[in-house]
């Protein structure tokens, strides 16, 4: 069973079909633009419970009395908070009064790399913050606090290796997008597969879509490492 798109963690998850020398490369670290990063706790506390299939594809309420249609569940927080180099992080829109007495983000922007139990209507709320380039591995929290650097790096200008989570082949020359579920697993949320925690994905954007994060400069296939140029 091939395992669904949306839960890769990016293009250097261990479960892709990679061998040691095919692994997670950068296009390249020349003219990139960096900032610091950490994962904002307050939007886990939140998220929902549980989402049902309308929620997460933005459709149509279910009828009056009819049975919940539950489809994802709320993670464990170092499952959620996990980032790995890769992924598409984003940000909440104005929510400079919750972090203006908090002095990590004077320094660093507070994302979000996770889409577990976020509706498709809530990505009017989220900006696009830049991609991962390095990782912070949570663990299981032991209740004597946190034992890994929380801090990460983003790469919000230059080129940048991401995963084709579209569900099409995408050429060089394509805008694209970023979005919760892809057009692929829209059409049937039911068996996107439980492996992970639902991530933050990409597809192919309009020249008038607000979400646009940047150009193909590569062509690859759907669950292929596609390389970006980020748009600035």
């Amino acid at each position: 069973m091939v395992r669904d798109f949306q839960s890769f963690a990016g293009p250097g998850d261990r479960d892709l079909k990679m061998t040691e020398v095919e692994g997670y490369q950068p296009v390249s670290r020349i003219g990139e633009v960096v900032m610091n990063s950490f994962i904002d706790s307050y939007e886990f506390a939140a998220c929902k419970e549980m989402l049902q299939a309308y929620e997460m594809t933005g459709g149509a309420p279910p009828a009056p009395g009819a049975a919940p249609n539950v489809v994802e569940y709320k993670p464990h927080f170092h499952e959620w908070a996990t980032v790995q180099p890769g992924m598409i992080c984003l940000a909440r829109k104005k929510k400079t009064a919750v972090f203006r007495q908090y002095v990590a983000a004077e320094t660093a922007v507070p994302v979000v790399a996770c889409a577990a139990c976020l509706p498709m209507n809530a990505e009017k709320d989220y900006f696009f913050a830049g991609v991962a380039r390095s990782k912070s591995v949570r663990s299981a929290d032991d209740g004597i606090g946190p034992s890994v650097d929380e801090f990460f790096t983003l790469s919000i200008g230059g080129m940048v290796t991401v995963l084709n989570t579209s569900g099409v082949p995408i050429h060089a020359g394509d805008l694209v997008e970023w979005t919760f579920l892809s057009p692929k697993a829209v059409a049937n949320p039911t068996k996107r597969q439980k492996s992970g925690p639902r991530r933050i994905g990409i597809k192919m954007a309009s020249v008038s879509s607000p979400k646009v994060i940047g150009r193909a400069l590569s062509f690859a296939k759907s669950g292929e490492p596609i390389d970006l140029l980020l748009k600035q």
